[in-house]
């Protein structure tokens, strides 16, 4: 007995000790464990990690000593910067026992409680979860028990009640899981790894292309899946799930290949009579080989009963097989010498499918379609995708007592041979008893009639006989934004091609009519013969732009005003161009009266106070256009020709000529910003691109501002002709006055892609005051600073020419040019380089020198300037100036500075350094390296300097 009592005392006491040590030890470690954690993510994540408090126990996650973190967050990566990756009321690690004492620190558990994780790509198919750094250097692992981090070596993850969610707009897929509870473990035997997990998921969403296909079911799974660790070869060994009662089954594997990699996977799942089971194997290396099985069979109303469909009903046996088996293929059109990448060759398959008596209902609203039934099938053989056939017969449904049947085939893809026969007949009203159309109500007979047999090739001048008429009646069309419909809506049409080739095709509007507010509009069109349209088209009526805006409102836009028409528009495209106006007759007008136009894309509102566009032949004028915008006032007259061969044919060129006025134009109002919005970040940024001229327009724009403001800079008396042709922008004869001074310009513009462009100019400004200059061009103090205390007047003649890359800015080892600049008078106070000067030679009348009677003559090339020989008096002294400097600011130049009183005893100086911080040198010394040059070697080409120099001296005479 007292052996017994001995022995259950030493127990208890060791048992007492073992519990003593399990509240205790926790405390011990915490210090420990704090700065463990700051360090492993300060050595491990890229972004921010926080959490409220910690706590380390033996009891949460008994036997195991765990770290549990609450109220954790983890932040995503760039571009998603701002978003959360994960959050949890708590996330908890198991460290390894044995690792504490022996080091080092071993994590090889998690438990995340109630958390939620969003895993999200953007449309450039950057991700949120690049959050973890990348080992660099040596592959060593480093000491964690020096370094006071942990080793993660995860063998278990548990979470509970997590929500997790994935998005990628570029698929476009997004799949959320609510309330999901995972158990998952690991082992490794021989190099394999094996992976078992078990999930209960209470609410699964899967929506594609914002179409939501399983939408709140619950899912059940057990996964096992082994991972090879030396040739990471995966197989799928078990995987067993079910969504709410409907049991799936999911098997496959993975095997990387030395050139490629195979992937085998197959689903099925068997509910009393109906099936699921399909099965994908590829193989990649140089090709695609590519085999598919598919073979469903199912009563869709059973199969909806049992995933719990709530938002609509639907009926029907719908029944599918696929067999598919081949390479895809594609590479080098052997038809084409120039580069042209084409499908060589595709999997050979057979197709099938069906619906008999289906139904389909949305249980919000009090009917469904009823009826439907199709035939589908689709083939391919010879692995050459332009034997695809393609035939969907028995096309046919119907609601309440509207209908819709026919057919519709595809014999290959070879001058498309196409036969299709659709016949309906809807009336709207009864229509929205089946559709939800929101807040939108409609009325009338809608009639469709369509017969087509033939072949379609355009390059061919083929085209299906066809006959297709398309009629409504009696239509009306209201929504929630106005209280009154556009009524009595009428349309008659048809499409016919007796011959089967293009010229054959004629469109014929009967009837396009309709009352809005009292106001009738009515339209009739014949467009025969694409080939060579001929067209006959009349047009009357009035239009209240701001009623009729507001049935059709949308956020974001606000339209006001009045347009009436009153056209008559017939002729033929080979008359026109063939430049026999004469047997065109386009006459009529379209007035404008009051339009107002407010988008969030301006901070104000655009207003056309009067217009009238008046139709002649071949021409279309534009009279007396008046508008404001803001507190500018814009005036416009002119005309556009070639507008039939412009619009009907290809590469025509649409030509104009314009008389643009102002009396005043703020430039800033155009651009200062209408709301503050969130700044996109750099993935969402929009592409950057140059200006680019649309090469089939020839434009003469004749500008003549009064006033024009910009920045806080008035520009007076701008005169300028604005010319687009084959692509350039010529800016000719422009003259306007700033700060007093005259100034003209001669420029040209052309846009090379989107990327690049090419620029020329000359510039000329007549004594030009520096001081003013100063207080008045922000542009001027930002740039030329240091003229800030300068006083005098200048003038400039200068010529520059080079490229702009796509942020409009210049490509400065491109620009190539020269010029002079005249110093009348100026007295320069505050520049480097003269302070400098004055410094090293102990000659304060250096320091602010006044200059009278000098040129500057420089050129401009391999982003050098250079500045020839140049003399100047400062203060009895005589400076003579010569050299280079660069567009990074560094200097290369020989001076002389003669001494009074006649300048015949010098001392020789170089300067080199930078602009901000000259270095000096005395003596004349010929061993200076000399400025590296930045050889541009993306000249232009002979052809585009051919039409800039045509641009630039085309005589006036001939405009």
């Amino acid at each position: 007995m007292r052996k017994f009592i001995k022995i259950s005392g030493i127990t208890i006491s060791i048992l007492a000790m073992i519990l003593i040590l399990l509240i205790c030890s926790p405390f011990l470690f915490r210090e420990k464990f704090a700065e463990i954690v700051k360090n492993t993510a300060r050595k491990s994540l890229k972004t921010e990690m926080n959490f409220s408090s910690m706590e380390v126990s033996f009891f949460k996650h008994f036997p195991h000593l765990t770290i549990s973190l609450t109220n954790f967050y983890l932040k995503s990566s760039a571009p998603f910067s701002d978003d959360t990756l994960i959050s949890a009321k708590d996330i908890s690690f198991g460290v390894d026992l044995v690792s504490l004492f022996k080091g080092p620190i071993r994590i090889s558990k998690v438990y995340l409680n109630r958390g939620r994780v969003i895993i999200q790509y953007n449309d450039k198919g950057l991700s949120n979860f690049d959050v973890y750094k990348t080992s660099s250097g040596s592959t060593k692992t480093a000491d964690t028990t020096s370094s006071g981090s942990a080793d993660l070596q995860i063998e278990d993850i548990s979470f509970a009640r997590t929500d997790f969610v994935y998005s990628d707009p570029s698929i476009p897929l997004k799949l959320a899981f609510f309330g999901l509870d995972y158990k998952g473990n690991s082992n490794i035997s021989n190099d394999i790894l094996k992976l078992r997990s078990k999930i209960s998921i209470d609410s699964m969403d899967f929506v594609y292309d914002r179409v939501s296909y399983i939408k709140s079911k619950p899912v059940k799974a057990k996964l096992t899946t082994s991972i090879n660790l030396n040739s990471l070869d995966m197989k799928f060994e078990k995987n067993d799930f079910t969504i709410r009662d409907v049991p799936f089954e999911f098997r496959g594997e993975m095997n990387f290949r030395k050139d490629g990699y195979s992937l085998f996977v197959s689903l099925y799942s068997m509910f009393q009579n109906e099936w699921i089971s399909g099965s994908v194997y590829l193989v990649a290396n140089k090709n695609l080989w590519i085999a598919v099985k598919s073979d469903i069979s199912l009563e869709l109303e059973k199969w909806a009963k049992r995933l719990d469909v709530k938002d609509y009903d639907m009926k029907g046996a719908f029944r599918l097989k696929l067999n598919a088996s081949g390479e895809y293929i594609t590479g080098q059109n052997p038809a084409s010498k120039k580069p042209d990448t084409v499908v060589l060759s595709i999997p050979d398959f057979t197709f099938s499918s069906n619906l008999k008596n289906g139904y389909f209902k949305f249980k919000s609203l009090p009917n469904g379609m009823e009826g439907i039934s199709f035939d589908l099938t689709a083939s391919s053989t010879n692995h050459d995708y332009r034997t695809i056939n393609l035939q969907l017969e028995n096309i046919k449904a119907s609601v309440m007592k509207n209908h819709l049947e026919g057919y519709f085939r595809i014999k290959g893809l070879e001058d498309l041979p196409v036969e299709s026969k659709i016949s309906t007949r809807v009336d709207l009203a009864e229509l929205q008893k089946v559709v939800p159309i929101d807040s939108l109500n409609l009325q009338g007979m809608l009639g469709l009639e369509i017969s087509i047999n033939g072949k379609y090739n355009p390059q061919k001048k083929l085209f299906p006989v066809t006959n297709a008429v398309l009629t409504l009646n009696g239509g009306v069309i209201q929504t929630k934004f106005y209280p009154r419909p556009i009524e009595k809506i009428n349309l008659q049409a048809t499409v016919t091609n007796n011959s089967g080739k293009v010229e054959g095709t004629k469109v014929k509007v009967d009837e396009l009519s309709f009352l809005f507010e009292g106001n009738p509009f009515r339209l009739t069109a014949e467009i025969a013969n694409p080939d060579n349209v001929d067209y006959k088209i009349l047009a009357k009526g009035s239009i209240n732009i701001a009623n009729i805006y507001k049935v059709f409102a949308k956020e974001g836009m606000e339209l006001n005003g009045f347009i009436s028409a009153n056209l008559n528009l017939q002729g033929r495209q080979s008359d026109a161009l063939a430049g026999n106006y004469g047997k065109l007759h386009n006459t009529g007008t379209l007035g404008l009266k009051n339009i107002a136009f407010k988008t969030t894309y301006l901070p104000d509102q655009l207003l056309l106070k009067s217009g009238v566009f008046r139709f002649h032949n071949d021409s279309i004028w534009f009279e007396k256009f008046e508008s404001r915008y803001g507190k500018s006032d814009i005036m416009l007259n002119g005309n556009i020709s070639n507008v039939v061969n412009y619009f009907l044919a290809k590469n025509q060129v649409l030509q104009g000529n314009f008389k643009f006025y102002s009396d005043y134009l703020l430039v800033d109002e155009f651009f200062k910003p209408a709301a503050v919005a969130a700044k996109p970040s750099a993935a969402e940024e929009a592409p950057i691109s140059v200006i680019v001229i649309p090469p089939d327009l020839d434009i003469t724009l004749n500008a003549d501002l009064r006033k024009i403001r910009f920045e806080k800079t008035d520009i007076t008396n701008f005169l300028a002709a604005i010319e687009m042709n084959k692509g350039i922008l010529a800016l000719k004869n422009m003259k306007f006055e700033i700060v007093g001074c005259k100034a003209g310009m001669e420029a040209s513009y052309q846009n090379t892609g989107n990327q690049k462009a090419s620029f020329d100019f000359h510039v000329n400004a007549d004594e030009f005051d520096i001081k003013r200059a100063y207080n008045e061009i922000e542009l001027f103090r930002n740039l030329v600073a240091s003229a800030e205390k300068c006083e005098g007047i200048v003038s400039l003649d200068y010529s520059l020419k080079g490229k702009l890359d796509a942020g409009m800015n210049p490509i400065y080892p491109s620009l190539e040019g020269g010029g002079v600049l005249s110093v009348k008078k100026v007295k320069v106070m505050g520049m480097a380089l003269f302070t400098a000067m004055s410094s090293n030679l102990g000659k304060e009348k250096i320091k602010n020198p006044d200059l009278s009677k000098v040129e500057l003559k420089t050129t401009i090339k391999n982003n050098i300037i250079t500045l020839e020989q140049t003399k100047m008096k400062i203060s009895g002294f005589r400076l003579r100036i010569s050299g280079e400097t660069s567009f990074d600011g560094k200097l290369n130049l020989k001076t002389r500075l003669g001494l009074p009183p006649l300048g015949i005893i010098g001392i020789p100086m170089r300067i080199l350094g930078t602009t901000d911080q000259p270095k000096f040198k005395y003596g004349r010394g010929n061993n200076d390296e000399n400025l590296e040059e930045s050889v541009y070697s993306d000249e232009l080409s002979p052809d585009l300097l051919e039409k800039i120099k045509n641009s630039k001296e085309e005589d006036d005479g001939n405009e």
